[in-house]
């Protein structure tokens, strides 16, 4: 896929530099970068660029990851302190816009961190002779996915999936993060005898499959910042997420299927749709639901054999 992966970054995911990007400075509290995360999927953020107060460039990534990390490793309510500066990745790798897409994925797999900030073109610059950097968008994983989309590429998505980790929805949180931060996954299947979210209907075929629910980091975190979160972790603290499950008080998500013969163009459509954080591919002949489609494995092993 060398000739996707050649095309410019502007040109590649246009729409990027449509929208504002979120930026904090590196002095922003704890609690005010982390809300960007657990607002729900009206707004979606991957990620967010910390920028040098004084110098007014990029200094850090922040991701929901940092944001999780801080809280588990400083306690309740002492995270709510630290600053964006303690807590985000320092690791910023730039690209202007007429890189090509594939060195912003050679940035993505090198880091594990599928955000990075887009800086404006030398000749945009107000004085050659500045050497701040101007950012002028952020890419993210999720915006290549329009470009595969378009691609039509008739490859199927069996190759692609990654194993479905999965819990049952009595696992308690602090087990399901445990699982998150020791696998390097987002989203892990969760088991429910009986549940709503039971029967869910196939994209592909209509018919009705006994599916497990999906949580993801963003829904963790959504818990750890509401009100009931916050209230229990100021009563028993973090050790005692081992006790809350899952299934009791997390917002589980109610994935989509797909078949494994789908193409991979029609599983990054329907991952463009935010409340799609990922696809289940359908059940095999033992009944089991074992595999999962991402952004990072369409994009990643689509264009540059990332795994």
């Amino acid at each position: 896929m060398n000739d996707l992966s050649d095309i410019r970054i502007k040109d590649a995911a246009p729409h990027i530099f449509r929208r504002p990007f979120l930026f904090v400075e590196s002095n922003t509290q704890m609690l005010q970068i982390a809300t960007f995360f657990a607002i729900g999927p009206q707004i979606y953020v991957d990620g967010i660029i910390v920028i040098d107060e004084v110098q007014k460039g990029p200094v850090g990534r922040i991701s929901s990851k940092h944001i999780i990390s801080s809280i588990l490793d400083s306690g309740y309510p002492d995270c709510l302190q630290k600053k964006a500066s303690q807590i985000m990745d320092r690791s910023v790798i730039l690209l202007e816009m007429d890189s090509p897409i594939k060195e912003a994925l050679e940035v993505f797999e090198r880091t594990r961190f599928a955000f990075i900030p887009i800086l404006t073109k030398k000749e945009d610059k107000m004085d050659e002779l500045d050497d701040v950097k101007v950012v002028a968008a952020s890419l993210t994983i999720r915006d290549i996915l329009p470009l595969i989309a378009k691609a039509n590429l008739n490859n199927t998505i069996r190759e692609l999936s990654s194993q479905l980790i999965s819990l049952d929805g009595n696992t308690g949180i602090r087990i399901a993060l445990y699982h998150m931060m020791n696998n390097g996954i987002r989203n892990i299947g969760i088991r429910q005898e009986g549940s709503a979210h039971d029967d869910v209907t196939s994209e592909n075929s209509g018919i009705k499959y006994n599916l497990p629910g999906i949580i993801n980091d963003r829904k963790i975190l959504e818990f750890l910042l509401s009100h009931d979160g916050r209230t229990f972790l100021r009563k028993n603290g973090i050790a005692r997420l081992a006790d809350l499950n899952i299934v009791d008080n997390l917002d589980i998500i109610s994935p989509t299927t797909v078949k494994s013969n789908s193409t991979v163009s029609r599983a990054a459509e329907l991952l463009m749709d935010i409340h799609n954080p990922c696809l289940i591919l359908e059940e095999n002949e033992k009944g089991e639901h074992n595999y999962i489609i991402t952004p990072w494995d369409i994009v990643m092993k689509t264009l540059l054999g990332g795994m």
